[in-house]
């Protein structure tokens, strides 16, 4: 996950977007985006299952794709039902999907695992599929 990691904050230094990784927020305290600064916050101490490369990518991806509803902050939330929240989830799968299965024949592609190892919820299922088989 260390490489994925890196590949992330390579990509956020390609496109000039600065990456914090704060130790000083509370458990429930969400990873934020603020496209305006160019800023993404990564909670450390969060109690979310979802892995630190996927909030990271989610998060990097509403800088780097926009949003039609173009809010000032975006807060991760797995759950979330916004159009701007799904796009940084599909955004997310397609950076991580080409990286990990850039050297992977489609028919060794896993995407049942690729979501478990994100810690992803199963009503990912379909946008996993999907990015995985792109890749």
């Amino acid at each position: 996950m260390t490489d994925l990691i890196n590949y992330l904050l390579f990509i956020a230094i390609r496109n000039d977007i600065k990456v914090v990784f704060s130790e000083d927020l509370d458990t429930y305290t969400p990873d934020l985006s603020v496209p305006s600064q160019r800023k993404v916050i990564i909670n450390r101490n969060s109690n979310n299952n979802v892995s630190v490369a996927f909030r990271l990518a989610h998060e990097l991806s509403h800088i780097l794709f926009g949003s039609v509803e173009q809010n000032r902050v975006y807060a991760f939330s797995i759950g979330a039902t916004k159009s701007s929240e799904r796009i940084a989830h599909e955004q997310a799968m397609h950076i991580i999907a080409k990286y990990v299965f850039q050297d992977t024949p489609v028919e060794y592609r896993n995407y049942i695992n690729f979501m478990e190892s994100l810690g992803l919820p199963s009503y990912f299922e379909d946008m996993a599929r999907e990015a995985v088989m792109q890749a």
